[in-house]
């Protein structure tokens, strides 16, 4: 499905990319409190080359598998980690975002 909406925006014109996190190392948020200190995470994994492309987005699509009525734990990581960019200058509050 997020392919075919991704299609839907190529058609009208927008640059698009899928990022697929099945497979990627993305850990869970330690809560750490040292969230954006230098201006990047101190999880050093596959979630740091997401950040620049969250951040230059001007909208952003999430799309997960269901398992046991929620969204599988990679995707549920990856929006976890996205609290560095509420605390830093990438904050998504102005993206467009479809759920």
């Amino acid at each position: 499905m997020v392919k075919e909406a991704l299609e839907g925006a190529r058609s009208a014109g927008a640059t698009v990319e899928f990022v697929g996190v099945s497979g990627k190392c993305i850990e869970g948020c330690h809560a750490c409190a040292t969230c954006g200190e230098g201006g990047k995470c101190c999880i050093e994994d596959d979630m740091q080359p997401l950040y620049p492309k969250l951040v230059a987005a001007d909208a952003i699509i999430i799309g997960s598998p269901i398992y046991f009525g929620m969204i599988t734990s990679q995707t549920k990581a990856l929006l976890d980690r996205t609290y560095l960019l509420a605390k830093t200058e990438g904050s998504l509050r102005t993206r467009l975002g479809l759920p």
